[in-house]
């Protein structure tokens, strides 16, 4: 009996070490192994394998059932957050400093448009698949599936089940605001017990709270073995949108944001190694504000170095605020419905919200002012080698063709 018992624990024991293994691998690879061999599985047809493909069809029946219950605008939203009351609302209280980077402009605006002024949506995603589907177009990730991105490459999805919504985030485009309106679409976030319904209500420090949303790489945990297949259901089913931005104009608006501020995260994991590298400091301050306050701070060559550094990625992929917009949103892999520029942000976003039928339920806040223009690339890429110029060119070349922005010839010739 003792043996049996002693048995029977150690396969339990045994079990769970499995269950918790499968669960570690699969956030830290993806599917790109995994789901090959665990879901729905897709040979050629054998009579043996009749059972399996009904199976499947009953569990695409099930999916499809439970999605559509998930639509309707009485069902539950799933867990919701609530948070400590905070008076203050999302509006910030800038300092000088920050109002010069940031350049908040909280004045409304009137973005009155047609369904689609000038085609503009149809031009955008007609170009963006007509070059994931030419063959001579050529960049890293085009030609994999979607089952082969690997589950943390999904964190950027989030998803609203209530209106059938998945937006991918690209840091530096308006996204803040994006996620405000998610959050008030998907009730993800309450305030002493109740949804916010005002995207300007939300604070700031709760909106890139990664427990507030929902995101494709949280499925695992919720759905287990079937949450890739749910996953395309919904990208099926779902509206799909991002918004992008001039990738050099991001570049410039990441580096102001995270290095021309006190940024204590960003000194510590990226300004200190940069200036060590690329600027032969050493001996440098532990805290932000000694740095700032004994003249030590990244330059935009700096920055330009450690892009271009091949060590860079070796050690870690890029962060979000740089990272291309391909490697964010996989635009190759994943059929967008609408595709956004913050060049035409208002009028995008007056055309969005009517095409998910949200416009009357909310407004999209008031932009602030886009300081970071493009006509300020000459002047911001004037000190920076040609050299360097072309490589950086080359490593985002992808997002400037894809998403239909010019070639910066002006900056690439002598």
């Amino acid at each position: 009996m003792t043996k049996t018992r002693l048995f029977r624990l150690w396969l339990v024991l045994g079990s769970v070490f499995m269950v918790l293994l499968i669960i570690v691998y699969w956030d830290n690879v993806g599917t790109a192994h995994f789901y090959l061999h665990t879901s729905f599985p897709r040979p050629r047809p054998t009579p043996a394998q009749g059972a399996e493909k009904e199976f499947t069809a009953d569990v695409d029946a099930f999916l499809q059932k439970l999605l559509s219950g998930g639509l309707k605008q009485s069902a539950p939203s799933g867990r919701r957050t609530e948070q400590p009351s905070v008076q203050a609302s999302g509006r910030p209280v800038l300092s000088n400093a920050e109002e010069s980077v940031r350049g908040y402009d909280w004045s409304a605006r009137d973005a009155q448009q047609g369904p689609d002024p000038g085609g503009r949506q149809a031009e955008r995603r007609s170009v963006l698949r007509g070059l994931c589907a030419n063959a001579s177009f050529v960049f890293p990730t085009k030609e994999r599936s979607f089952d082969d991105i690997p589950n943390y490459e999904l964190n950027h999805l989030i998803v609203d089940d209530r209106h059938g919504v998945i937006y991918c985030y690209v840091p530096k485009v308006a996204c803040t605001n994006w996620k405000r309106v998610m959050i008030v679409l998907s009730e993800s976030l309450l305030d002493r017990g109740a949804p916010y319904r005002d995207p300007l209500d939300i604070p700031r420090e709760y909106v890139h709270n990664s427990s507030t949303h929902l995101t494709f790489n949280k499925f695992w945990r919720r759905y287990g073995k079937f949450s890739r297949h749910l996953m395309k259901i919904k990208l099926k089913k779902y509206t799909k949108f991002l918004f992008v931005r001039d990738p050099f104009v991001r570049l410039i608006s990441a580096f102001r944001s995270k290095f021309q501020l006190e940024n204590e995260e960003f000194y510590r994991k990226f300004a200190v190694p940069m200036l060590t590298m690329y600027a032969n400091r050493t001996g440098l301050p532990s805290s932000v504000s000694e740095a700032f306050s004994a003249g030590l701070k990244v330059s935009f060559a700096n920055f330009i170095q450690y892009l271009l550094d091949p060590r860079t990625e070796k050690l870690a992929p890029f962060n979000e605020h740089w990272r291309q917009v391909h490697r964010l949103c996989h635009p190759c892999q994943i059929d967008y419905d609408f595709v956004g520029k913050l060049e035409t942000l208002d009028q995008d976003a007056a055309q969005l919200l009517r095409l998910l039928k949200v416009d009357k339920l909310l407004h999209f806040p008031p932009s602030y002012r886009n300081r970071t223009a493009s006509s300020w690339e000459e002047g911001w890429f004037a000190p920076i080698p040609l050299a360097w110029r072309q490589q950086l060119y080359k490593l985002y070349e992808a997002d400037f063709v894809l998403f239909g922005y010019p070639k910066p010839e002006n900056l690439l010739r002598d």
